[in-house]
């Protein structure tokens, strides 16, 4: 009997010690990172302008679904509750409809509420061999559409409508982009925060995940664990994607949320709205502010959206929309992210934060989707040797001892800059 019992509390015991090794590994792995970084030139030195100061920018979130969707039941004041206390001045919503939704509930209307601008949009398949678009702007009711692609580009230019490809590298086959061709649309989901939860389904952290989900959602901290399911950071197949697209697309990379309320538990969301809008923003450069009229904001909000001028932020939003990124050459004046310029000498990426913050700051340069160079310091100056696409991400990290870094957490995922020569 003794030994039976003896038996059993060293079982348990060896069981308890794999789970903490398990949570050990869920917490500690993804934080540890070895980066051999150079450290910031010095501007001064190199006769480079100071950083610039961020322009004017909206913040907010798409891929946001509704009651008027068959498979949420959030309200839109719920929406901009949460938007609100997020800090957000827009949210463009992906509802898909139903053959029974009553169609008064389809009507554009694009509102403002509370101070924050509210877009109507609308997800629609477009077949399992093409995909699926998020589309707003457009003054017609679409449940699925049956014709070519082409033909909905005919479509979107008439109606000077705007469309994002969603779900570009969805773990669901039947929602990933298929087509090379992209014609009249102006946005591609880099990020889609749903996708990101599915395929971690599958991953051996996948018990983890859901444990810090649960533990975090009570003391306020779930947009924590809901960025932590980006454990790659931005190496993933997602990125790659977009990279490849620049032979032949120009499409404005963007983050999503795919954010399905699914019931309501004594009167509360579940899963609420406001942890996922704290997550993933969008941050489109425009050229002022958004007018006052919500149709003409939501013209200006598709305008900035087309330029490229646009840099996707995970978590920290207030700071984020400090961020500056220029492509600058002395006494040649500066052009903003997004933009194609012609080669010459002495160009630069100028990348920092206008009023902070300076410090525990990591920049990458990549350029045609091959890294080039992790720099670290308050602000980045990097000169460029040759043609190419170059794009900079941002990274926030807690200590460093040497290259070795821990709590290493991508932030800001901005789009690329064309340099290309003047005969191209």
């Amino acid at each position: 009997m003794a030994k039976l019992l003896f038996r059993r509390w060293t079982i348990r015991r060896l069981l308890l010690a794999l789970v903490v090794l398990y949570l050990a590994g869920g917490y500690v792995l993804p934080r540890v990172h070895w980066i051999p970084a150079d450290p910031a030139i010095e501007t001064d030195v190199l006769g480079v302008p100071p950083l610039a100061p961020a322009g004017v920018r909206a913040a907010g979130v798409l891929g946001v679904h509704t009651q008027r969707s068959h498979d949420a039941v959030g309200s839109e004041s719920e929406v901009v509750r949460a938007a609100r206390d997020a800090g957000l001045d827009f949210v463009i919503l992906s509802d898909h409809r139903s053959a029974d939704s009553p169609q008064e509930l389809w009507r554009v209307q694009t509102r403002y509420e509370d101070g924050v601008l509210l877009v109507r949009g609308q997800e629609i398949s477009l077949g399992r061999d093409v995909g699926r678009v998020l589309v707003f702007g457009i003054d017609t009711v679409v449940t699925r559409w049956e014709s070519s692609l082409d033909e909905l580009g005919r479509l979107l230019e008439a109606h000077a409508a705007t469309a994002v490809v969603a779900h570009s590298r969805s773990p669901r086959t039947r929602d990933s982009w298929r087509p090379r061709e992209t014609p009249e649309i102006a946005g591609w989901e880099v990020f889609d925060l749903a996708d990101v939860g599915r395929a971690r389904l599958k991953d051996p952290w996948v018990v983890y995940h859901l444990l810090a989900l649960a533990a975090s959602a009570p003391i306020g901290r779930m947009h924590e664990s809901l960025l932590r399911l980006h454990r790659d950071g931005f190496d993933q197949a997602a990125v790659a994607a977009f990279d490849s697209l620049y032979p032949w697309n120009r499409s404005t990379a963007l983050g999503a949320l795919d954010a399905h309320p699914k019931t309501r538990v004594a009167g509360r969301l579940v899963p609420d709205y406001g942890p996922f809008f704290k997550s993933i923003v969008n941050h489109i450069e425009l050229a002022s502010p958004l007018p006052r009229d919500a149709g003409v904001a939501m013209n200006a909000l598709a305008a900035g959206l087309e330029a490229g001028g646009a840099f996707i932020s995970f978590g920290n939003t207030q700071l984020a929309r400090n961020f500056s990124l220029q492509l600058v050459a002395p006494g040649r004046g500066a052009v903003g992210m997004g933009r194609a310029v012609a080669w010459e000498r002495r160009q630069y990426l100028r990348a920092g934060f206008w009023g902070g913050p300076r410090d525990r700051l990591i920049y990458r340069v990549v350029r045609d989707g091959e890294h080039r160079a992790w720099v670290s310091g308050a602000e980045l100056a990097w000169p460029l040797d040759e043609p190419g696409v170059y794009r900079v991400e941002v990274y926030r990290y807690t200590v460093r001892v040497g290259p070795l870094t821990w709590n290493l957490r991508p932030w800001i995922f901005a789009n690329p800059n064309w340099v290309v020569r003047r005969d191209e």
